[in-house]
This record gives structure tokens, sequence and C-alpha cells, in this order.
């Protein structure tokens, strides 16, 4: 199993939770390799980072995107986002030839359970597989020229047949369509990953990238207030909020800022103490 990451110094704890309950709720299964990918991680953060992984006997390897500004051909913007959002995109360059499948998450993302029957997930020959994001309001899809009839995915969880990423020049169709968007679009990498491959994405189930803020959202009010075109039934979102395999913390609440009310606050506290960084205080 090959999972993927993108990092920044700034978000290094949060990714050390995801790291430890990704390890923990998958002792199973018989290799695990983590790549993550640095845009800016301290060497005294990426010691700790080894040593973590290590501690449960698995592999890791830190690559390098420290230049990641540069390798674009415009003046890159990405909003109130940094450019670190814009690694994942790279993964087919920086992962070995022979890494034909991957499976990325967010750092802000803690795995509830075994990722097995997720990362062998048959792709029906799409290139990406992902969950879809039902809050998504007219005006971003107009802005990043996705159709209202169209689904929209978040890009916190892929699963990518990097074989077909490398062969299909996905890379580069996404940066070309964020380039042609970037002045408008809000969620910069994910409009262009929807924009670019929107016909090229299988649908996975929303227990696999669970939002802690939808445990307030009941099936129809995503209908009602969004105009969302779901393709899971109310059964697939209240087995979501009951058992999420992955929950993902974006959006409000985020569990390490204080006074968070945060349904899954736990999760994310109860694998922080098994992190180097459990005594990072919580931000206010």
């Amino acid at each position: 199993m090959n999972i993927v990451y993108v990092s920044n110094e700034n978000y290094v704890r949060h990714l050390a939770v995801s790291v430890v309950s990704l390890l923990e709720n998958n002792e199973a299964e018989e290799e695990i390799k983590i790549y993550v990918i640095s845009t800016g991680i301290s060497e005294l953060s990426k010691t700790k980072l080894n040593k973590l992984v290590h501690s449960y006997q698995r592999e890791i390897e830190i690559l390098n995107l420290a230049d990641l500004k540069d390798r674009f051909d415009y003046p890159i913007d990405t909003g109130k986002f940094d450019i670190s959002i814009m690694g994942r995109l790279f993964v087919g360059e920086l992962l070995p030839e022979e890494v034909e499948r991957v499976l990325y998450l967010d750092c802000d993302t803690v795995v509830c359970k075994n990722l097995h029957k997720l990362y062998t997930m048959d792709l029906d020959g799409k290139i990406l597989g992902a969950a879809m994001e039902p809050t998504i309001n007219p005006e971003i899809r107009e802005d990043a020229g996705i159709a209202m009839d169209a689904p929209y995915f978040n890009s916190g969880v892929l699963l990518i047949d990097l074989k077909k990423w490398r062969q299909k020049n996905a890379r580069n169709r996404v940066l070309y369509y964020h380039e042609t968007i970037e002045r408008r679009s809000l969620f910069s990498d994910q409009d262009a990953i929807n924009g670019a491959l929107r016909w090229e994405i299988k649908i996975i189930d929303p227990q696999y990238n669970f939002f802690s803020n939808y445990k307030y959202f009941s099936y129809n009010s995503f209908i009602k207030v969004y105009g969302a075109s779901l393709s899971y039934t109310k059964k697939d979102l209240k087995e979501a909020k009951r058992r999420p395999v992955i929950i993902h913390f974006a959006g409000d609440e985020r569990p390490w800022i204080a006074g968070s009310f945060n349904p899954y606050k736990k999760a994310y506290d109860y694998f922080k103490k098994k992190t180097p960084f459990r005594d990072v205080p919580i931000e206010k």
C-alpha cells in the first residue's frame, strides 16, 4: 500500500496525527510505504517523522518539493491557500516509476479503519477515485467551469492510478486548466482537477472522505441548500456519519483550534497523543 501526503512545516503536526491513525488501523497490511512531499518541512520535523514511522516498522520517504513555485510557467496564485496544495499534482514525477497506484491523503485527515478495500478498489479504467463534495455552491462551480449537473469532487482523498495518470498526461492537463481559471477559482487545484479530469474520476463512497461538519447536514439539505446532484443514498450518508473510514477535518470547527466543538475531535486528540508533536498547544 503506497500512501502520499504533501506538507509544509505548519501542517506537519497534523500530518503526524494522520500517519499514526493510518498505521494503527492498518496493521494487517503486509506492506505500507509512506511518501511525504515536503514543501518546507524542517529537518527536525523530518527526523521526528522518520522515527515515528520506523517505530511502527514501516517505510517512509520524504521527497523535496521546495521549488514548487518554480515549476509553473505562469505566476502561480492559490488565493487564501498555501501553495502546498498544488504539490499533489506532481506525484507522477516525484514518486518512483514502479509505483503504479497510490492513495493521496490530506494532512487534516484521520483514518478510522482499515483501507484495504479502498486501496484495492477497481477504478473501472478511470484515472482517479474521489468522493463528491456536495457543499459546493453554484458560483464556485461557474467560476471553475463545472456544470451543475456534473459531479464535483473533493481532492483531499484521491485514489490514483499513477500509470494512467502518467500515460494520459494528467498533470499537464490539470495545470493548463488551472491557468485558464486561476484568477476566478476559489479552490485552485481542486477546481482544476474537476475541470480537466471530470469524466475520468470514479465516485467513491462518502465514508472514505467524510467532512466532519457533514455530521450536521441531512441528505435533503445537500439538495435543497446547495442543489447538489448526489451519487449516493440517504443510507450511504447515514453509514458515513456513524462509521467514517476517513474523517476529513476541512471547513469550520478544526479540532486543533481552541473552542472547537467538532463531533469527531476525540479521534484527532487520541492520535495526537501518540505523535512527537503531542505537546504542541492548540491554536487560539
